[in-house]
């Protein structure tokens, strides 16, 4: 069973990828496609060899590669949580684009989400998760309302677009984050830190046994956006989602 049969198996992936191994000799062999097909593909790829392997992952390079039939290569670190250590490693996955049009690299990093006009675009690895689907929570009548879900091995995020008030700035941010607050708190929470400021995120994270929960709210237009992460709790676990919710404020502030 070659590989795009046991991702559709196992993950429900399904991607074009006709042979290959994705070693330097035996690159991925991408099937005739446009260059965004192709983008979607490698990096679905990716997630389905991440979630078979237990692993967090982000791209750390994307870049051509011109020996053999290698045409491109991706270099990923991941992170895996074992019972005894935390194990991190990096390795390139090589893939022969040679029948695509256009090159697939350029769109690195691949937009998963696009709002409304004067809202801002939303990227398929989102630090180090990634994108699952988008939620429109109202009928085309409704004022503008979607959830956009990432999730990656222990971790999940849902980020919210909908519309708010057209006044009040950093006021009614912080208003809309005592609401958010309240519907996550239970008494199984701990609720140990002061809220924090995350770009334009006001943050306030939880903590329930083993796993920490985050809400947290911006302002960007006429719109708030709201963030809920839920993971296990760990040090490195920890890291990895601060640069998660960095990313996201870093697409929020531009």
């Amino acid at each position: 069973m070659n590989i795009r049969e046991l991702l559709k198996r196992d993950h429900g992936i399904d991607v074009r990828i006709s042979a290959g191994t994705g070693r330097r000799e035996a690159p991925y062999v991408i099937e005739r496609c446009n260059a965004e097909e192709a983008a979607l593909t490698q990096v679905q790829l990716l997630r389905g060899i991440g979630r078979g392997l237990g692993e967090l992952w982000r791209i750390i390079e994307w870049t051509p590669y011109g020996v053999g039939k290698a045409t491109e290569i991706i270099r990923i670190e991941a992170v895996r949580f074992t019972r005894t250590e935390v194990e991190t490693m990096t390795r390139g996955v090589y893939f022969d684009t040679n029948a695509v049009f256009g090159a697939p690299r350029a769109l690195h990093p691949l937009l998963s989400w696009r709002g409304p006009a004067g809202s801002p675009s939303l990227p398929y690895e989102l630090g180090w998760l990634h994108f699952d689907k988008a939620i429109d929570n109202v009928s085309a009548e409704g004022p503008f309302d979607q959830t956009i879900l990432y999730s990656g091995a222990g971790a999940k995020v849902s980020v919210y677009f909908y519309a708010r008030p057209s006044n009040g700035g950093k006021v009614i941010r912080n208003a809309e984050l005592e609401r958010a607050a309240r519907a996550v708190f239970n008494p199984n929470l701990e609720d140990p830190w002061p809220i924090t400021e995350v770009g334009p995120f006001a943050m306030k994270f939880f903590l329930s046994g083993e796993e920490m929960t985050a809400v947290g709210v911006a302002v960007y237009g006429l719109y708030f956006v709201k963030v809920r992460l839920t993971c296990f709790d760990d040090p490195k676990m920890r890291q990895l989602m601060s640069a998660t919710l960095n990313a996201l404020a870093a697409y929020v502030q531009r």
